[in-house]
């Protein structure tokens, strides 16, 4: 595996979100990945597309100069190094219009997440401010034996006897 690989999401973040049809092109996204293509970085198309909408999303980037190395997929190189192909797709960068950046700089953490209405909410605390909670030590199940069952409605007050099924002699 050498180089930059680059997961980047369709709707919402190459172009306009206008599920199930494809929303207006967001250019300075695409030159970006443009410019990140040709200075060598690996790309995949990383959505949740499939079908008639997946090949229409590839040939948009496609008509736009956008060649991808894999869609919805690892590539060939990744599964080969990692021996097998995970559910999720390796890459050093996740290109998502939904996307939360959280950044740990020794005591603060920083969480910065898309507003809707455009802008970003930023949210930063300090190691020290957090509490650790320990939970209480968990007792290993044992499914109770059937004459512990049967004790147990007894003293429920109901007659096990009672629950039988077909004619009662």
């Amino acid at each position: 595996m050498t180089g930059k690989i680059i997961a980047v999401d369709f709707d919402g973040c190459l172009c306009e979100s206008k599920w199930p049809d494809i929303g207006e092109a967001r250019q300075s996204v695409i030159n970006e990945l443009l410019r990140q293509q040709a200075e060598g970085a690996k790309l995949i198309l990383w959505t949740c597309r499939e079908g008639h909408q997946l090949q229409a999303a590839v040939m948009w980037c496609l008509n736009r100069g956008i060649r991808f190395d894999a869609v919805n997929d690892n590539l060939e190189e990744n599964k080969e190094q990692f021996g097998n192909n995970s559910r999720k797709v390796f890459a050093n960068e996740y290109w998502d219009d939904k996307s939360v950046l959280i950044v740990n700089a020794g005591m603060v953490t920083s969480i910065a997440s898309p507003k809707p209405e455009g802008g970003l909410i930023v949210k930063q605390w300090q190691t020290k401010d957090l509490q650790f909670i320990t939970p209480p030590p968990v007792k290993p199940f044992r499914r109770k034996r059937w004459w512990e069952r049967w004790l147990d409605g007894l003293r429920r007050g109901s007659d096990p006897l009672s629950r039988r099924v077909g004619p009662q002699i």
